[in-house]
């Protein structure tokens, strides 16, 4: 998959905090399962959220939970920004 087609997904997706049930939807611990699902259903993969983030220079990706609402999965996800903080945002998990 070309860097810019990923980059352009997830500067669309990324950081865009979702609005009512996604906040309080099922989120999966096990990523033996959480990986399967990705394949599955062609999910942006964690490897492709983290390069996308420090190629941008958003920051670097510290933690991931893969989960799923009504409208679809996404990702919670934790981020080390350049200077050091940490920020909690939600993306849609969407890419292909």
């Amino acid at each position: 998959m070309a860097g810019l087609g990923i980059t352009a997904v997830i500067s669309a997706a990324a950081m865009v905090l979702l609005q009512g049930p996604a906040i309080a939807d099922d989120c999966l611990n096990d990523w033996g399962l959480a990986g399967q699902i990705v394949r599955q259903e062609k999910l942006i993969t964690v490897e492709e959220v983290a390069k996308s983030l420090t190629a941008d220079g958003v920051g670097q990706l510290v933690k991931t939970t893969l989960c799923r609402s009504a409208e679809g999965y996404f990702y919670r996800i934790v981020i080390r920004s350049p200077t050091g903080q940490l920020k909690s945002s939600v993306m849609s998990a969407r890419s292909r």
